[in-house]
């Protein structure tokens, strides 16, 4: 066995020392009451910072502009494709 493979053995067995096992974690580890799971989503939820009214019809707007854009390449490239296609193949 080389030096290497020797620190690499002593890394991981000091690696898995410092991990706690699962069996070391509290019972009480299991699922949350959903009337608890309610309360954190509630409170988180009020962190969230919302965007106003015009700031969402802005970004949808741009999604629908940017969509239709797309639409339009994808559509531009198939019918140059298709033809590229039918005239090589005849």
């Amino acid at each position: 066995m080389s030096r290497e493979d020797k620190r690499r053995r002593e890394r991981e067995q000091r690696r898995t020392e410092d991990q706690p096992s699962a069996a070391a974690e509290p019972a009480s580890a299991g699922r949350t009451p959903p009337a608890q799971f309610l309360r954190e989503v509630r409170s988180e939820l009020r962190k969230v910072a919302w965007p106003a009214r015009k700031e969402v019809a802005n970004y949808t707007l741009v999604v629908l502009v940017v969509t239709l854009v797309m639409v339009f390449v994808v559509w531009g490239m198939d019918s140059l494709f298709r033809e590229a296609v039918i005239n090589t193949l005849g």
